[in-house]
């Protein structure tokens, strides 16, 4: 568990709600410390692998999949979740399927879901269900040349049998997913999409949106009070109150116009996102790592580097990890203290972008 959530205050209110089991997974001692490094490869070459790190020891086994199972993801690796000691979920696109491992040995527990997938993104799981955002396949050409999904939606699964159970539209470009008691928070190009749990269905509330912001939202987080913060890539964070549905702020800060990916530090307090700068070319230029004050909402550049994609923040140490990116070889992880100092770095695999702590 992340470590604002010892205080009583958030105890009590975790009672009464369900949220993504990547937010509150009991590990046993002898595990905490490793992390699941997903690395998304070259959409066109199935070059995902994922890769574990030992905080304890900052030693890293690449191609940990491969190891086990005597052959490659053969995908491309969008995400994944940890449910349990025992169990990880990778969501793949290209082919399109859910992949589920034995976290601390990557062994195949040969459970596969393909069914109801088309190009799927993020996962939020319950006691009963699984629910899958999907960009689907139909898009619209915008005049600068942007692909927008028009047809997105929410793939529904029975967790005892893992068989299709619901396809809820969602929006367009369905992205992030996240969990409030019985509703559903979806990610969607229009803003958060509000959903309320009927059991293997999903029915619409509302959309919400900052006003005055024009890009889509991307990606969720709770902070230390269990506020909704949601980003909106080019432009900024906004904190929305999940019960009331209401936006409360909209903070400026540089959140990366690729990826949009945001988290929260150890203790929820701050918000940590990323942005690349690239030139005409589209050469990476400079990058940088950000946090937002969830009181203050100041902004603050902690750490540079040259071309980031994703981060992640360990619960065990407080550390956070991004990656110096490649597509085409290996990408380079640093690991970096609250601060800013680093602390590591580790050579990885192809397109690191999404890390997972036991």
């Amino acid at each position: 568990m992340k470590n604002f959530k010892k205080n009583s205050a958030f105890l009590l209110l975790s009672i009464s709600l369900l949220f993504s089991c990547t937010n509150d997974v009991s590990i046993p001692l002898d595990l905490r410390g490793r992390v699941l490094v997903l690395n998304q490869g070259n959409y066109t070459e199935h070059s995902a692998s994922i890769s574990l790190y030992d905080e304890r020891t900052n030693e890293i086994q690449n191609r940990v999949y491969e190891s086990a199972n005597g052959v490659s993801i053969g995908a491309t690796l969008i995400s994944g979740v940890i449910i349990s000691e025992n169990e990880a979920a990778l969501v793949c696109n290209y082919p399109d399927k859910i992949i589920f491992i034995d976290p601390s040995t990557a062994q195949d527990k040969n459970k596969t879901i393909t069914d109801g997938l088309a190009s799927p993104r993020n996962m939020a799981i319950t006691e009963n269900y699984t629910y899958v955002t999907n960009w689907d396949y139909t898009h619209e050409v915008t005049p600068d040349g942007t692909w927008v999904f028009t047809d997105s939606y929410i793939a529904v699964y029975d967790n005892q049998t893992g068989t299709l159970q619901n396809k809820v539209p969602a929006g367009s470009d369905a992205e992030g997913i996240a969990l409030y008691g019985s509703r559903l928070f979806v990610a969607v190009k229009e803003g958060v999409a509000v959903f309320s749990i009927q059991g293997n269905t999903l029915q619409k509330i509302t959309v919400i949106k900052p006003a005055g912001v024009e890009a889509g939202a991307r990606y969720m987080t709770y902070d230390a009070y269990y506020r909704l913060w949601v980003s909106f890539p080019g432009e900024g964070v906004a904190e929305i109150d999940p019960a009331l549905l209401t936006v409360l702020s909209f903070t400026e800060v540089p959140v990366d116009s690729m990826d949009g990916y945001i988290t929260t530090d150890s203790y929820g307090l701050n918000i940590i996102t990323y942005n690349t700068i690239f030139n005409d070319q589209y050469l990476p230029v400079s990058a940088g790592l950000y946090k937002v004050n969830i009181v203050t909402k100041s902004v603050d550049q902690f750490f540079t580097g040259n071309y980031f994609y994703g981060v992640g923040v360990s619960p065990f140490t407080g550390d956070i990890y991004t990656a110096e990116v490649s597509f085409t070889s290996n990408s380079v992880i640093k690991v970096v203290s609250a601060e800013g100092t680093l602390i590591n770095s580790s050579t990885a695999g192809v397109g690191t972008n999404r890390y997972l702590f036991f």
